[in-house]
């Protein structure tokens, strides 16, 4: 798609400050929705981004063995890495409000590429937490925050599906991205690999977000969906896409309480389900290898989960398609304290957990948009990762606090699997705020799209 949106360009002899400024003509000419481009952007920014966070524990091995750290020395740059990451959302999205989401992202790529590029520069510990944990982290969420939602603003109709299947982007990046930086440290050593890898993701996220990412279709001439009001048919699972709720005002309302407490819940279980799972089966008797196997079966269900939940989600409701993934997970967690000693059981149940994990995140960003509108989307859905990134941080620490009371992982897996069943009842009670038409008396009324 973008290829075609450059010969548009080329053949139509568009100049690069019109279509990046004004990009009516362009977005109206092209021959199909101008959506699809935010797609191929979200699905690019995606794969690039995790590509570069699963990467870095490839470098910490030859990082360890440079500088003589400890596991738990570079480790704790990883936890830095998210609690930041956490807390710089919220606040990317008032930025996004404030300056735009091209100029957002543009810093976003700047601080994540740049930050893993500095990183190649360290020769102290504090140099690591700073230029990853800090710099590098607070890139990383404007440009999982910033593409996310405006991809749900240019959907309606097809709103599960866009976001659904631009995640599958997160599943190449870390199956193209990660093998050859692995090779590369072998060839180049870790330092000129960290800082290529680095700088490419500069060019890539930050130039291709800010020439083609936009605030909304309206903002290009165009409607959502790339149809005229009269063609669309409001989904029931939206509370009323056409009133904005100011931040405020939403935050106040149980529907979004309820629903980044079920993200709290869901991410806490998906970050430390992986980081118990693997040992829990080798401990219990599964070759090492043979149980590492798991994760490229995840892999490719995550995407296929991906692809699958996008559809379901246009047809039965963002609301339907979280219950029923969480539910699967947490299905999932419970399963895996009760399976024995079999690669082939472990195998099934890495298809059963990557099915309902891929059609899960990005559902939340859609929600958000269904429940509260487009216009404030990315503040919200600050708020909301916010809440997902207390939940991550929270669970590993209690889930190995557990693991070394009790001597085993069973403990742990049980704790994870009600946390998940949390998610989905959390999830079955977070129903469309009843303001979403009517404002309560002396409330500040919401705003009408335009």
């Amino acid at each position: 798609m973008i290829v075609t949106v450059i010969t548009q360009i080329v053949t139509r002899e568009i100049s690069f400050e019109d279509f990046c400024m004004a990009g009516r003509f362009t977005a109206k000419s092209l021959p199909f929705y101008y959506g699809w481009v935010i797609f191929t952007i979200t699905f690019l920014i995606y794969a690039f981004m995790f590509g570069l966070r699963y990467s870095v524990g490839v470098f910490f091995t030859p990082v360890q063995e440079e500088f003589g750290w400890t596991t738990a020395m570079t480790a704790s740059a990883v936890t830095a890495f998210f609690w930041v990451y956490a807390v710089s959302a919220p606040f990317v999205g008032s930025l996004a409000d404030r300056i735009g989401v091209r100029k957002t992202v543009l810093i976003g790529g700047l601080l994540l590429g740049g930050g893993g590029a500095l990183v190649s520069t360290i020769q102290e510990l504090w140099h690591l937490y700073l230029f990853w944990g800090v710099i590098a982290a607070a890139g990383a969420a404007a440009l999982y925050v910033i593409p996310t939602v405006i991809l749900s603003r240019f959907f309606l109709r097809k709103r599960g599906r866009a976001v659904g299947w631009s995640s599958m982007g997160v599943s190449v990046g870390q199956a193209t991205i990660v093998p050859v930086v692995a090779n590369l440290i072998v060839s180049w050593g870790w330092r000129a690999t960290m800082r290529t890898l680095g700088i490419v993701v500069v060019l890539v996220t930050s130039v291709i977000g800010y020439v083609f990412m936009r605030e909304d279709p309206e903002s290009m001439g165009l409607h959502i969906d790339g149809e005229e009001p009269s063609e669309r048919q409001v989904d029931e699972d939206s509370g009323s896409p056409e009133i904005d709720w100011e931040p405020r005002q939403a935050i106040g309302t149980l529907s979004l309480r309820l629903v980044t407490l079920s993200y709290f819940f869901a991410v806490g279980g998906i970050i430390s389900i992986l980081t118990f799972v693997v040992p829990h089966m080798i401990r219990i008797g599964i070759d090492p290898i043979k149980a590492s196997g798991a994760f490229g079966v995840i892999g490719v269900m995550s995407a296929a989960g991906s692809f699958l939940f996008g559809i379901v989600s246009d047809r039965f409701g963002r609301r339907t398609t979280i219950l029923a993934t969480t539910g699967g997970m947490a299905l999932s967690f419970f399963t895996a304290a009760l399976l024995p000693a079999n690669p082939t059981l472990l195998y099934a149940w890495a298809v059963l957990y990557g099915l309902t994990y891929g059609g899960a995140p990005e559902q939340y960003a859609a929600i958000i948009t269904d429940y509260f509108g487009r216009r404030y989307s990315t503040t919200l859905f600050g708020f909301l990762t916010l809440g997902g990134g207390i939940g991550g941080g929270l669970f590993p620490l209690l889930g190995g606090w557990l693991v070394d009371v009790t001597g085993t992982y069973y403990a742990t897996l049980l704790f994870l699997g009600c946390a998940m069943l949390g998610a989905t009842l959390t999830m079955l009670l977070a129903k469309p705020p009843d303001g979403c038409a009517r404002r309560a008396r002396g409330s500040p009324r919401p705003r009408r799209s335009v």
